[in-house]
């Protein structure tokens, strides 16, 4: 698929505001497209490369963007750096810049979804001593072979700016529409749930339907999206909300964390779905040499204890 229609789409997104006029724009849109595509097409429609527990950052930084910007299209920095102070949105720099070239170039490479998709991955993996510089170089290299309209998502996208409104459940609700049911809703919403990828969501329900939906299992290393309660104002009205029956225990001051234990590895994660391994190896040793190459998942709180008292302390 041309990276063009995917931004044609992002560019109706963004001009409604409309919850439901937006399902449809998505629903519309992804029933069109190709199955092998439409992972990566929902990851990008949300300004990522993959689900947020997978700890891997995209963001360029401004001055990058700006320097690819005022490189392909021709412009002195010092302009384009105050159309940033005037506009604060790369995007809107950069299709303002990139719609004003003069000459288009002869040699103009076509720009696919999949050459953005791995274009971006480049970038987001680009390590090292001349990293920065490397950026700089595949963003404008993708740049150079955009339009105005595409030229704004791509600067979105990589500084991390992406609001065109396709949040997950906007997203949930354009799969049903273009797959299943409404009353399926609340199936994909679960499988969602036990995931926490939307994108393979996705992939599942667009090629197996809801057979593939009704299948999906909680998995080791794929975080369960956390239920949290909601606040009331008092306990007398906490108790009526039970129904006048309730379980109280003390909240320890501490972190929440989702272990994750396979056979050979521990991955701790945040209720936010943040990769919290590196954080705390001690945790994650702890729970390996006690699971014993089991596997399993177990939440609860992280806390901090005196060594000496064996008294919890201020996380």
């Amino acid at each position: 698929m041309l990276y063009s229609e995917l931004a044609d789409t992002f560019d109706r997104l963004e001009a409604t505001g409309s919850r439901l006029e937006m399902t449809t724009i998505l629903a519309d849109f992804i029933k069109g497209v190709d199955k092998s595509e439409l992972r990566n097409i929902i990851y990008l429609s949300q300004g990522k490369l993959h689900p947020d527990f997978i700890s891997k950052e995209l963001g360029m930084a401004d001055r990058l963007v700006l320097k690819a910007i005022s490189f392909t299209s021709g412009t002195p920095d010092s302009k384009a750096e105050e159309l940033w102070i005037k506009t604060g949105d790369p995007g809107e720099v950069a299709e303002q810049l990139i719609s004003k070239k003069k000459q288009m170039t002869l040699f103009a490479e076509e720009l696919t979804v999949d050459r953005v998709y791995k274009g971006l991955t480049a970038i987001q993996d680009a390590e090292g001593k001349d990293s920065q510089d490397k950026k700089m170089k595949l963003l404008a290299n993708m740049l150079h072979d955009s339009g105005p309209v595409e030229a704004r998502y791509l600067c979105r996208i990589v500084t991390g700016r992406m609001r065109v409104g396709a949040g997950d459940m906007t997203i949930l609700d354009a799969l049903a529409e273009a797959f299943a049911t409404k009353e399926d809703r609340p199936a994909i919403e679960r499988a969602f749930n036990i995931t926490c990828d939307i994108g393979f969501v996705a992939e599942a329900i667009a090629n197996g339907g809801m057979d593939a939906i009704r299948e999906i299992r909680v998995q080791i290393n794929n975080p369960i999206k956390v239920m949290l309660a909601e606040r009331l104002p008092s306990v007398s009205e906490v108790v009526a909300k039970m129904g006048g029956k309730c379980a109280i225990e003390y909240k320890y001051d501490g972190i929440r964390v989702q272990a994750h234990i396979g056979k050979d590895s521990v991955k701790l994660y945040s209720r936010r779905l943040e990769d919290l391994t590196h954080n705390f190896p001690d945790i994650a040793e702890a729970l390996r040499a006690q699971c014993k190459h089991q596997e399993m998942i177990i939440e609860g709180e992280c806390v901090a204890v005196d060594q000496e008292t064996g008294f919890m302390l201020p996380f």
